[in-house]
């Protein structure tokens, strides 16, 4: 096999490997920029008793921004979550913008 014959083998195995590494690299902060914190607490913590229809009913408890962070840090306590202001307010804003769309 000549010097040549070696390189052309050795770009053929290069360059789809370098294409997917490059695919990788663009592609891995788009995945961690669709990624909510919010969400994965709510979902993990929450969703099991609260179902869409408890956020979007006719004579719902909420009607505030503020009264909703205070359902969630009131849930989070009954739940034994000890969850932090930040997460609060992550779940908070996670709710509103899926469900309820209020402003301050």
């Amino acid at each position: 096999m000549g010097i040549m014959t070696r390189r052309r083998a050795s770009i053929r195995i290069t360059m789809p490997l370098a294409g997917l590494v490059m695919f990788w690299i663009i592609s891995a902060p788009l995945a961690a920029q669709d990624f909510d914190p919010g969400r994965a607490l709510y979902q993990n913590h929450c969703q099991q008793c609260h179902e869409q229809w408890v956020h979007t009913r006719e004579r719902r408890r909420v009607s505030t921004l503020g009264g909703l962070r205070e359902q969630v840090a009131s849930w989070s306590v009954h739940a034994g979550l000890q969850w932090t202001s930040e997460e609060i307010e992550l779940v908070t804003r996670y709710v509103n913008r899926r469900y309820y769309q209020l402003t301050e």
